[in-house]
């Protein structure tokens, strides 16, 4: 991952800790990058077999909780519930 703007960074810094994804090192005066930081964030994910499973199999279970529509649903009408308990 390599993060530009806004909410990128911490986006990125989440999936890095749930082991999704690897985020490019940056220089930390001028957030430069280089092609050897950028094989040290692609190597684990693409290219190391054991590293490869993991990250592919906790990007499969995010998918997972992702794309579970009713979920959303079931989460968005709890939020709208618990709105119209505290506007009363």
């Amino acid at each position: 991952m390599l993060p530009i703007y806004g909410d990128q960074g911490a986006n990125a810094r989440l999936m890095e800790a749930r082991q999704v994804g690897v985020q490019v090192p940056r220089d930390e005066k001028d957030g430069s990058f280089d092609r050897h930081g950028v094989v040290r964030a692609v190597r684990p994910v693409m290219v190391e077999e054991e590293s490869r499973r993991v990250f592919k199999m906790n990007a499969k279970k995010l998918q997972e909780s992702v794309a579970d529509k009713e979920c959303h649903e079931r989460c968005i009408d709890e939020f709208v519930q618990c709105l119209r308990s505290h506007s009363r």
